[in-house]
């Protein structure tokens, strides 16, 4: 990698120059770069079809990555390929032509997208006035900010002649650094102060191209957007769910062993065939928390072309280097609508899309994910209250606080997390103060009539993930609050069936999963399953209706519910009457009444069976 002054932190950033056909992008990057990006096919048709890249560096030897994006309409699908993760947007436009329709398109796509950085640059100077190209300018300034309500900067270049192409360059150079300081992206360096790096770790990156080397493999290119990719390392394709390894590393031509983001890179992966993979296919690590929905809701941050009904519709959607079809549903009296795919795709909170007219070129909407996650009925509307009042910047943060209000808790997998005074982190759930407060006092009055209830239960009552009720549930049970008996929850202290030994739960699981099939001897697979058997049921986990057979506790109790009924002491039943009420085989139903007998329930009188006691 080439050598860093260790006086200026390092970093790396990618530009694209967008703009209509013609305008002359490919020839101002080849005065920019020395690099020509254009394939030979595409130098004899005189046209971008798909994207290009290069690349030049700033007097400190930090590497600015340069996309090339097609400027023909037919090619916009491309186009937002290479404009998905940017730190400047380069848009061009022709002094000789002027603001142009596709300029519109590519100035809406790429705000669409998230861009902030604008820098317009003005070819061809040379081709006319000084008067006509000042008319030029007032023109762009007015479009751009009309249209994104940015204030570019703007520079005038004639890329044939290569004149004034080092003033471009070093606008280039200040406004990718202000846009790398606005969002603390720095790379790491080979230093040894142990300098904090300021960006997530984890790789983020959508593949734009794939393609197979003779004697290499598969190499996957794209923009890596976030973190770091090293050799060795194991990274998930999505939604294809493949896992691969990182063999090697190529970025602007050099040969690395680590990579960090914002990049252009080549990427070959040991076991990932090119059959399998294509464009629009995201790279993230092997741990990192990706969610596949086929439907998400959307937070609309620009609408470009103005419609006559909000009503359902087709629309293109392109995501990351992904495109592709889905059904749109706008939210009555909301900035948001819903989104339907075809099939799953990978969601991230916050990612930035562009609708696209269906098979035309203009833009229909910007947008940003907010919400990707299964929705009940009843959460609804407080789901689209705290949606349409998130901040206007989002951040990993917004996503939190949003959690917190409307279910009281959020997910963090951070090792270094720190919880503020109104929140209590229980690994790996942060929840708020007062929640957990009205949770624990909701359970109390549920389970405080000498009700006991399962998890499950509890989850289906409180309409609350099963991982936060356990967790929540064994915070009660170390306050002695609750007890854990026959699988159910229970107010007050007693024996904790959770602290038996793993061997005894694990047969306990296993007696519950049969039910009233019961579990026999010979089904023990356990070593010492004859001694964890004998201790559950001197615990009273479990009972022996024979040497043989085992019922959970909890069923057994069942049963003989369902035989006594509403019988009173000395009345007579027969075997036939237990059979149809518990609805066991013979085999069962017998060994059933000779432990009900056992157990003082019932007396036996030839063929009939006395009650001994009511149920209560």
């Amino acid at each position: 990698m080439v050598a860093i002054s260790t006086h200026k932190k390092q970093y790396q950033a990618v530009v694209g120059l967008a703009g209509h056909v013609d305008h002359g992008k490919t020839a101002l990057i080849e005065a920019l770069t020395g690099m020509i990006t254009a394939r030979p096919h595409e130098q004899q048709l005189g046209m971008t079809q798909d994207l290009g890249f290069a690349h030049f560096q700033d007097d400190d030897g930090n590497t600015i990555g340069v996309v090339d994006v097609p400027g023909h309409e037919r090619y916009l699908r491309n186009m937002v390929a290479g404009v998905w993760h940017l730190n400047v947007l380069l848009l061009v436009v022709a002094a000789d032509e002027g603001w142009m329709p596709m300029t519109t398109s590519h100035l809406d796509v790429a705000h669409a997208m998230g861009i902030e950085d604008i820098v317009v640059c003005i070819n061809k100077r040379d081709k006319v006035s000084a008067e006509q190209l000042a008319e030029i300018e007032d023109q762009v300034l007015e479009q751009v900010m009309e249209r994104s309500g940015l204030l570019p900067e703007i520079v005038t270049v004639s890329a044939l002649k290569k004149d004034n192409i080092e003033a471009l360059r070093q606008l280039l150079i200040e406004t990718v650094q202000v846009n790398i300081a606005r969002h603390k992206i720095v790379a790491p360096t080979n230093s040894d102060d142990n300098s904090v790096v300021e960006q997530a770790t984890a790789p983020l990156m959508y593949i734009d191209r794939v393609f197979v080397v003779n004697g290499i493999g598969t190499v996957l290119t794209g923009t890596l957007a976030q973190g770091q990719l090293a050799i060795g390392d194991k990274v998930r394709c999505h939604p294809s769910n493949l896992i691969g390894t990182v063999r090697s590393i190529q970025a602007y031509h050099q040969q690395l062993t680590s990579v960090s983001a914002t990049c252009r890179v080549a990427v070959n992966v040991k076991g990932v065939g090119r059959k399998d993979i294509g464009r629009g296919q995201l790279i993230t690590g092997i741990n990192q928390q990706i969610t596949l929905r086929d439907q998400c809701i959307v937070r609309l941050t620009k609408t470009a072309i103005k419609l006559k009904v909000k009503k359902q519709r087709q629309v293109e959607v392109a995501m990351g280097t992904w495109h592709g079809t889905a059904r749109l549903s706008y939210i009555p009296n909301t900035e948001l609508a819903r989104l339907v795919f075809e099939k799953p795709m990978p969601l991230l909170f916050g990612q930035r899309l562009a609708m696209i007219q269906k098979g035309g070129s203009g833009l229909q909407h910007g947008a940003e994910v907010v919400w990707s996650d299964y929705i009940f009925g009843y959460q609804k509307r407080r789901l689209y209250d705290v949606l349409n009042n998130l901040p206007q910047q989002l951040q990993p943060e917004s996503q939190r606080q949003m959690l917190l209000v409307l279910q009281g808790y959020f997910e963090c997998h951070e090792v270094d997390f720190k919880a503020t005074e109104q929140q209590t982190f229980i690994a790996p759930f942060c929840f708020d103060n007062q929640w957990l407060t009205d949770i624990s006092q909701q359970l109390d009055t549920l389970l405080g009539a000498g009700i006991s209830m399962a998890s499950a239960e509890l989850c289906s009552r409180l309409r609350i993930n099963d991982d936060v009720i356990e967790l929540i549930m064994q915070r009660l049970k170390q306050q002695q609050k609750v007890h854990l008996s026959y699988g159910k929850w229970c107010v007050g202290q007693g024996d904790n069936e959770d602290d038996l030994p793993q061997d005894a739960l694990d047969i306990l699981h296993q007696i519950r999963q049969f039910g009233k099939a019961g579990l026999e001897l010979n089904k023990v697979k356990i070593v010492g399953g004859k001694k964890w058997l004998r201790q559950l049921s001197h615990q009273k986990y479990i009972t022996a209706l024979d040497e043989n057979i085992y019922f959970d506790m909890g069923v057994y109790l069942d049963l003989v519910k369902a035989v006594i009924a509403d019988h009173q002491p000395h009345d007579r039943i027969t075997m036939t009457d237990i059979k149809d009420r518990t609805e066991l085989s013979r085999k069962y139903s017998i060994p059933l009444a000779n432990r009900m007998e056992k157990d003082g329930w019932v007396k036996r009188d030839d063929d009939e069976r006395i009650i001994l006691k009511a149920w209560q």
